[in-house]
């Protein structure tokens, strides 16, 4: 009977960790810029939990990134959730079968994520006729796939501290 509870209670400490550090990134009211780069570490949860727990939480925690994003961040709106949960779903799978539960298996998956967002993002701009040229787009893009990734460790720490933590108790 505990054993069901564990998992869903890792959720919910997964989803304060999402909300406390989209608070911390939109807290001005504005993404907070490092640098002149948006920074932006939600993907890097995301990627984390897939990695460590597997496709059922990496999907959960994409839908529940993508309803952050959806709320902060301007673009086609019911797009990310869909976006981050198909990623989160296929990123556990991937972990599961090809990749180490390891801190540069989850760097990977994150920048694989940030970077298909920006392209899909620069997709939507150029069929909106809204978009910035290439170069400066692919400059923001990668500045913006660096700060998260300086900054991932300290996620992928908390989350498989956290893994770990819940793994202990299920024995």
């Amino acid at each position: 009977m505990q054993r069901e509870r564990i998992p869903v209670l890792k959720i919910v400490i997964y989803a304060a960790l999402l909300v406390l550090l989209f608070v911390l990134e939109t807290a001005n009211g504005m993404p907070v810029r490092v640098f002149g780069f948006r920074v932006d570490v939600l993907p890097c949860v995301m990627a984390a939990a897939a990695l460590v727990d597997g496709p059922v939480e990496g999907c959960i925690l994409g839908l529940l990134t993508g309803v952050l994003y959806d709320a902060g961040f301007t673009g086609p709106e019911g797009l990310y959730p869909l976006y981050f949960m198909l990623f989160g779903t296929a990123a556990g799978f991937f972990s599961q079968r090809y990749l180490r539960r390891i801190f540069p298996s989850m760097l990977l998956i994150t920048a694989v994520s940030m970077l298909l967002l920006d392209l899909m993002r620069y997709g939507f701009s150029l069929l909106l006729r809204n978009s910035a040229p290439f170069l400066l787009f692919f400059q923001a893009m990668c500045g913006e796939t660096l700060i998260a990734a300086v900054l991932s460790p300290f996620v992928f720490l908390l989350v498989r501290g956290i893994s770990r933590k819940f793994e202990r108790m299920a024995k």
